[in-house]
This record gives C-alpha cells, sequence and structure tokens, in this order.
C-alpha cells in the first residue's frame, strides 16, 4: 500500500472520530419520533465558503455570507447555486456573524471587533470599525439587529461579568457606541426547557452560535452548534421553546437568518462534508 493510500486512510479515520465525537457528545439518541422541524432544500458551498460562520438574507433568493478566516462578504443565489458577488471590508481575522441594521452590514469577529460595512455594491474599502471593551474568551458567535435600533450579541463562552448560572446576550448601541453589561437577556441553565436534555453541563445547555428574529412573530431564535439545536426565547429571557437537531443533517451549525416571508434558514460549517445552507420549516409541536 503505497502513501497516498495510507494517508487518505488516515484522514477518512479522522473524520470518522470527529463526527462519532459529535455524537457523543451529546447525551440523547436522536430520533425522527423528536424531529419537529422539516428540510425544504439544501445547498451546499463552494470551498471558499467551507469556514460559512455568519449569513443574512439580502432579496430575490440571495443571502450575504461570511466565512472564519477572510473579511469578504459573499453573496450567494439560492437559484443559481454560487457565489455572485464578493466584497472584500477588511483583512484575515476571526469573522462570526453578519446582520444588517439601518443600511449598513455589521460583521462581528470573535474578540469583540465589530466591522460597519456601509455599502456592498459600491467599490471596496475597509470597513468602520468599532473595538468594544471585550476579552477574548467571551467569544462573540451571534449577532442580531432589534427593531429599535440596536445589535445583539451572544457569547459562547463566558458571560461578560464571568457568572456561570446563565447564558447572556448584550445590547450594543450603534448610536452611543456604547455596550450594556448588563444582559439584554438571560437564558437560565434551570431554565424547565433544559431538562430533555439530561445534562447539567453548561457546555451542552447552550453555547450560541448565532441568533436571530423571526420576521413574522418577532420572537428570537437561539442557534447552538455544541449540542445541536434551536431555542425560541420569550421576551422574559424564558425558553418558549426547544427544537432538537439531528447531528447528522446539522454537523455544525453556525449561521441563522430568515427571509421577511418568514424563511429559515441555517450554515453549516464544513465537518466531515461540504458546508451548506437548510432551509427549512419548524413544525407545530404535538
Amino acid at each position: 500500500m503505497n502513501r497516498w493510500a495510507v494517508g487518505i486512510i488516515m484522514m477518512v479515520l479522522i473524520i470518522a472520530g470527529i463526527v462519532y465525537a459529535i455524537y457523543q457528545a451529546n447525551d440523547y439518541d436522536f430520533n425522527d419520533a423528536i424531529k419537529s422541524y422539516k428540510i425544504i432544500n439544501k445547498w451546499e458551498m463552494p470551498e471558499e465558503l467551507r469556514e460559512i460562520s455568519g449569513i443574512y438574507w439580502l432579496n430575490d433568493n440571495r443571502i450575504a455570507c461570511i466565512q472564519d478566516e477572510d473579511g469578504i462578504i459573499f453573496v450567494y443565489d439560492l437559484k443559481s447555486s454560487r457565489i455572485v458577488k464578493k466584497y472584500k471590508f477588511a483583512g484575515p481575522g476571526d469573522y462570526e456573524a453578519l446582520t444588517f441594521l439601518n443600511g449598513s452590514f455589521w460583521a462581528a469577529e470573535s474578540n469583540g471587533r465589530l466591522h460597519k460595512i456601509n455599502n456592498i455594491t459600491g467599490p471596496e474599502k475597509d470597513s468602520e470599525v468599532v473595538e468594544l471593551d471585550f476579552e477574548y474568551r467571551h467569544n462573540i458567535e451571534g449577532l442580531a439587529a432589534t427593531s429599535d435600533g440596536k445589535l445583539l450579541l451572544s457569547v459562547k463562552d463566558r458571560n461578560l461579568d464571568n457568572r456561570g448560572d446563565y447564558k447572556g446576550i448584550y445590547a450594543f448601541d450603534p448610536k452611543t457606541a456604547e455596550l450594556n453589561y448588563s444582559p439584554y437577556l438571560k437564558i437560565n441553565y434551570n431554565d424547565p426547557a433544559f431538562e430533555v436534555l439530561k445534562t447539567n453541563n453548561p457546555r451542552l445547555l447552550i453555547r450560541p452560535s448565532d441568533l436571530s428574529f423571526n420576521p413574522e412573530s418577532k420572537e428570537l431564535y437561539v442557534l447552538d452548534a455544541e449540542f445541536q439545536k434551536i431555542l425560541i426565547m420569550k421576551g422574559t429571557g424564558k425558553i418558549k421553546e426547544m427544537h432538537l437537531l439531528d447531528p447528522a443533517e446539522f454537523t455544525q451549525p453556525e449561521g441563522l437568518c430568515f427571509s421577511p416571508s418568514g424563511r429559515m434558514f441555517i450554515a453549516n460549517e464544513s465537518l466531515g462534508g461540504p458546508a451548506n445552507i437548510i432551509e427549512l420549516k419548524i413544525l407545530k409541536k404535538k
């Protein structure tokens, strides 16, 4: 057996080990009996978007995407299944989330740096950068715009106050350039909705990878890539519904967005296969 064959076999074993680890990390056995969603469509991403991390609906079946490593907004056309535009707004970084507010795109890096991109249809240029008083260990992963002009930021790891009994979502006001260190919303680890997970490990309860408002219900949806699921939140911070996602279908869900009509999309990073965008519909629980 030549070295190429050995290398291929080793790579297959590594990928299989990663996928197996994902399943073992979850304390439940996913099956169709607990599935509360329906997959409508699926698009495999090109190699440039293998690290897709944030998405935002544009128009005419086009979705704006960012990936972890480069400061580029990619416009992906769902009808033609291809990238139709690229807009470079910054250099290399760790870009995790994308949203749109008051005529500008906003991209977040995990270390707390926000990029304001005013016009992706014009010539490429550097973005306006906002440096938050933020520690890397907090790890921003999600970004969403509120109806009153705020940006919501979700932290994947430590809360801004380093407390460990909830996961905080925080508000940033672009007009005043102020980050409110008191949580806009708390997802409490003792919420009864988490009981089905059969674990007290905060890492498995919720580590948000993105968040977005449903334009029809106005409810905040929180995505989790660690223990694949979607939380639908009440305004009080309590969990209204929790929808578990099949790890075989959502290997690493990192991005979430809605169309104005309520179509829902989740982006999965490449893990054991091509990255993808999946359109899904939440089903009414019986």
